[in-house]
């Protein structure tokens, strides 16, 4: 009797740890397989993403000017080229520096097939584009100053990153804005003509990987 009792405390005691072991072998698998979660989700926020540099580029948004003038940086369009500049002025080296870097990371992600940002369509519709090779990225920087360029190869494509540097500009420069959701922007041009030949594909996209806020 006494033997059975001890059986019994013994199953229950691994009942007890079984569920445990059990999460740490998925945190185990999720950090082997990178830095996401179900739909592509984060492990941790991607404030505080090592190499994204967010926090000190937020902090340091109004030390960022267009190239010889005192405005926030404004983005070049062409729409008959498909392309956007950028000349961006840093107030020193540190901060061209962390801006390249961070444009890089996010370029990295992107081209890995993750979505920072999971819960706005508009930036999981730049990394579909990204991820498909509807778009090129280039960035150097001289001193201070960074200059970025993008090139798309559709009009779709071009409309996508055209509205993510209107909230590069007007938001997160402007303001340091970091968290307003663009989803009905996107969903504008995800109904325009300019998408109807990728509109399902997005859709699909948007529907596997779009996280709640």
């Amino acid at each position: 009797m006494k033997e059975k009792k001890t059986f019994l405390t013994l199953l229950i005691v691994m009942g007890l740890l079984v569920p445990g072991c059990g999460d740490s072998n998925k945190s185990e698998k999720r950090q082997q397989e990178g830095d996401t979660l179900t739909n592509n989700r984060p492990l941790v926020d991607d404030n505080e993403q090592v190499g994204s540099n967010i926090s000190y580029l937020r902090a340091s948004h109004a030390r960022y000017h267009e190239y010889g003038a005192a405005q926030a940086p404004m983005p070049i369009k062409d729409p008959n080229s498909k392309s956007i500049s950028w000349t961006i002025e840093s107030e020193s080296e540190e901060g061209a520096i962390k801006l390249q870097d961070h444009i890089i990371f996010m370029e990295s992600r992107l081209k890995n097939n993750q979505n920072p940002r999971g819960w706005d369509k508009l930036f999981l519709m730049e990394a579909y584009m990204k991820y498909n090779g509807y778009y090129t990225t280039s960035v150097e920087r001289n001193d201070r100053s960074v200059v970025v360029s993008k090139n798309a190869n559709t009009v779709c494509a071009y409309e996508v990153i055209s509205a993510h540097s209107d909230a590069v500009s007007g938001d997160f420069f402007a303001r340091g804005d970091i968290m307003r959701d663009y989803s009905t922007r996107a969903e504008a041009i995800l109904a325009s003509g300019a998408c109807s030949d990728v509109r399902g594909d997005l859709e699909r996209y948007i529907d596997e990987r779009q996280i709640q806020r």
